[in-house]
C-alpha cells in the first residue's frame, strides 16, 4: 500500500484555520439570521467581545465528545444518544428529532418521522468535524456526515448538504483548487437531489457571466423556499460567495449578504476558506474581535468542551489519528516529514449505497455492536405510515434478513408482541452465505392500547437442533392518535374516525375529498399532571383552535407555514396552565385552492427549569374523541 503523509504542523494549521473561520463566519452572520432581503453588510453587525455562541459550532463540540466516547466506529445510534444526553435545542428539526429519540425511535426513523424540516440546514452546518478527522478522505468524511445527518434529517436534503460540505473540506488537505473541490463535493451527492441541481445551476450561471446579484435572484427563482433554513438555496448561497468573492472578506460578505440562513452560509464558507488559507492567511480585522475563545450555548452541556481553539484543534487531531488507523487508509501524520500525497480516484460506490437506503427502515447488525463483519443484517421497513400504530389498527412490517457470514445459518425468527396483540408465528430460517430472505409481517394492536409499545424480535440460532444463542432486537411503535374529521358541509354528523401517525392531520385523505371549504377535527388531550402548555396549530390556511369550547385562537390570516416548537406564528399558538385531566380539543381550517397542512403540537413554554425551552411534551397524549 502506498503511504501518503500529512505533516503534523500542516494538519494543525488547516484544522485551526477551519475552526477560526467557523467562529468568524458564525459571528458575522448570526445577528442577521433569517433576513430574506439582499443585505449590505461590510463588517460584523455587532462587534463582539469574543465569538458569538452558535449551534454551527456547538453541535460539532458534541460530536468531538462522541468520537472521544465511542471511537472512530461510531454510528448514527451513538450520535442519537449524544443528542439525548447533551443537546437541548428546540429548533425545528432538532426539536423533532429529539422528541423522536426520547420516544425511543432510532436513526434514521428519528430523522424522518413526523419531521417537516429534514430538508433544512441543521446538518450541513456541522460538516467540518468529519472532514478534519478524515483528512484527505472525502468518502470517509461523507460517510460520517451521512451517519450524523440521518439523526435529524433522514430522507431529506439536509443529508446531502452535509455530505457535500464534508467531502469538500476533507479534500482540502490534498487539493486547493476551488473548482476541483466543488466537483469532489458534488460527486458525493446524488445528481437528482435538489442540492445538486441548485449547485449545477449556480455553476452554469456563473460560467454564463451572471453577476452575483443576478445569480442570487435566479437561485431564489428556481430553488427558493419560504423557510429561510431550507438547505438547497443556502448551500447555493455559500458556494456563490466562494465563486464570486475576490478574497476572504469579499467571499464571506457576498455569502452573508444573500440573506436567509446567514450564520450558516457565512460560517461554513469562512471555515472552508480558513482551512485553505490557514490562520495566518485570515485578515486581522476579522480575527481580532473573535480571538481564540470557544463559546458554548447553555443548552449544550454535560461534558468538558474545549476552552479555546488550540485545545479544540489538538483534540480534533488526536481523534483524526485514530480515524486514520481505524480506516487503514495508508495516511500517516508525521512530525518531521513534509506532506506528500499521491493522486487517488474517488470511490463513491459506498456512498451510492447510502443514498439508496430507505429512511423509513431500521437497520441492525447482529450480534448488536458489530461494525465490520456481522453474522446477520436485519432490515425492518415500516412503510409510509412509519413506526406508529393505533388501537385496534393493523400494521405491516417488512423484514429482510441477510446472511453476512461465511457459513450457513439456521434458526428461528419470532416476533414477541404486547398482551392482546395479534401477529405472525415464529418462522424457521436457513440462509446460505450472502442469501437474503424478505417477507411481510402483519400485526394488529389491541383495542385497549394506550401509549407507545415495544415489540421484541428474537433470533434463535440452532446447531444440531439445539439452541446455540439468542439475539433480541426491540422495535418501538408509537401510539397513533385518534381523531374524528369532518369535511366541508358535513355539519355535526358522525364524521370519519382515523388515526394520525404523528402531529400532521392529513385532512383530504381522511375526509376523502379535495373540495375547498371548512374542515374540522376533534380529539381529546390527556394531560397527566399540571403544567403550562403551549398549544400550536401551525397551518397554511386560516385556523381556529378550541379547548373545552374556549377559542384559544382564531387566525384568519395565513402567515408563513412554520410547525416549529419555538417559532410557530404568534397567531397560531396559545399558552394555558392545564390541570391533570382529559380535554376536548377541536381544530378548524379553511381550504382555498391548495392542499392543507396542519400540525397540532403540545410543547413546553419558554421558561422551564430543565432541560431547555419549548421541548415537546411526550407524555401528553392525543386520545379518542368523546
Amino acid at each position: 500500500m502506498k503511504v501518503n503523509i500529512i505533516n503534523e504542523a500542516d494538519y494543525y494549521r488547516i484544522v485551526y484555520g477551519g475552526w477560526l473561520g467557523k467562529n468568524i463566519g458564525g459571528t458575522l452572520g448570526a445577528p442577521v439570521e433569517g433576513a430574506k432581503e439582499l443585505l449590505s453588510l461590510t463588517y460584523y453587525p455587532e462587534l463582539p467581545d469574543g465569538p458569538l455562541e452558535n449551534d454551527d459550532l456547538d453541535l460539532q463540540l458534541v460530536w468531538l465528545h462522541a468520537l472521544e466516547q465511542y471511537g472512530p466506529g461510531l454510528t448514527a445510534r451513538e450520535l442519537g444518544q449524544e443528542w439525548l444526553d447533551h443537546i437541548f435545542f428546540p429548533f425545528d428539526e432538532y426539536g423533532v428529532a429529539l422528541t423522536n429519540l426520547r420516544r425511543g425511535l432510532l436513526p434514521p426513523l428519528s430523522g424522518v418521522f413526523n419531521n417537516p424540516f429534514n430538508d433544512c440546514m441543521g446538518s450541513p452546518i456541522r460538516s467540518e468535524i468529519w472532514a478534519m478527522v478524515s483528512p484527505g478522505l472525502p468518502e470517509q468524511a461523507a460517510r460520517y456526515a451521512y451517519e450524523d445527518a440521518i439523526v435529524d434529517h433522514a430522507g431529506g436534503e439536509g443529508v446531502y448538504g452535509e455530505m457535500f460540505f464534508a467531502a469538500i473540506e476533507s479534500a482540502i488537505f490534498v487539493e486547493q483548487d476551488r473548482d476541483r473541490l466543488i466537483a469532489i463535493g458534488m460527486r458525493c451527492i446524488p445528481t437528482e437531489s435538489r442540492t445538486y441541481r441548485a449547485l449545477a445551476d449556480l455553476l452554469r450561471w456563473h460560467q454564463e457571466g451572471k453577476d452575483w446579484i443576478e445569480a442570487r435572484a435566479l437561485i431564489l427563482e428556481h430553488h427558493g423556499h419560504h423557510n429561510f433554513t431550507d438547505a438547497p438555496q443556502n448551500i447555493a448561497f455559500t458556494i456563490l460567495g466562494w465563486l464570486y468573492g475576490s478574497d476572504f472578506e469579499d467571499c464571506i460578505l457576498k455569502a452573508v449578504n444573500c440573506g436567509y440562513d446567514t450564520d450558516c452560509t457565512a460560517a461554513t464558507l469562512a471555515a472552508i476558506l480558513g482551512m485553505l488559507l490557514g490562520p495566518e492567511g485570515l485578515p486581522d480585522k476579522w480575527v481580532r474581535p473573535v480571538g481564540d475563545r470557544v463559546v458554548v450555548s447553555p443548552p449544550i452541556n454535560g461534558f468538558d468542551a474545549p476552552r479555546d481553539l488550540d485545545e479544540l484543534t489538538r483534540r480534533t487531531i488526536w481523534i483524526g489519528k485514530q480515524v486514520l488507523a481505524h480506516c487503514d487508509a495508508g495516511v500517516v501524520i508525521s512530525a518531521d516529514q513534509p506532506s506528500r500525497w499521491e493522486e487517488r480516484e474517488l470511490d463513491i460506490a459506498g456512498l451510492e449505497s447510502l443514498w439508496s437506503r430507505s429512511a423509513t427502515s431500521a437497520r441492525y447488525l447482529l450480534p448488536q455492536g458489530t461494525q465490520r463483519q456481522p453474522l446477520l443484517e436485519l432490515l425492518v421497513e415500516y412503510g409510509e405510515q412509519g413506526p406508529a400504530i393505533g388501537a385496534g389498527q393493523e400494521q405491516t412490517l417488512r423484514l429482510t434478513l441477510v446472511n453476512r457470514s461465511r457459513t450457513t445459518l439456521t434458526g428461528e425468527l419470532a416476533l414477541e408482541l404486547p398482551e392482546n396483540w395479534q401477529g405472525p408465528d415464529a418462522r424457521t430460517v436457513t440462509l446460505q452465505p450472502d442469501e437474503r430472505l424478505s417477507w411481510a409481517q402483519s400485526i394488529r394492536a389491541s383495542e385497549t392500547m394506550r401509549g407507545d409499545s415495544d415489540l421484541v424480535l428474537r433470533w434463535t440460532r440452532r446447531h444440531d437442533g439445539a439452541i446455540w444463542s439468542v439475539e433480541t432486537v426491540t422495535l418501538r411503535l408509537l401510539a397513533a392518535s385518534a381523531w374524528t374529521v369532518w369535511g366541508p358541509g358535513e355539519g355535526d354528523g358522525d364524521g370519519v374516525r382515523a388515526f394520525v401517525a404523528g402531529n400532521r392531520i392529513d385532512w383530504e385523505r381522511i375526509a376523502g375529498t379535495e373540495a375547498d371549504g371548512v374542515y374540522r377535527a376533534r380529539t381529546t388531550l390527556d394531560v397527566p399532571s399540571e403544567r403550562c402548555v403551549r398549544l400550536i396549530a401551525a397551518a397554511n390556511s386560516p385556523v381556529r383552535l378550541t379547548l373545552e369550547g374556549e377559542t384559544l385562537f382564531d387566525c384568519r390570516t395565513v402567515p408563513e407555514f412554520m410547525p416549529a416548537y419555538h417559532r410557530a406564528p404568534e397567531g397560531q399558538r396559545a399558552e394555558r396552565v392545564l390541570r391533570a385531566g382529559r380535554y376536548n380539543l377541536e381544530v378548524e381550517v379553511e381550504r382555498s385552492g391548495q392542499p392543507l397542512a396542519t400540525y397540532v403540537l403540545p410543547v413546553a413554554p419558554a421558561e422551564t427549569t430543565m432541560p431547555g425551552p419549548h421541548y415537546y411534551y411526550t407524555d401528553i397524549v392525543f386520545g379518542a374523541a368523546r
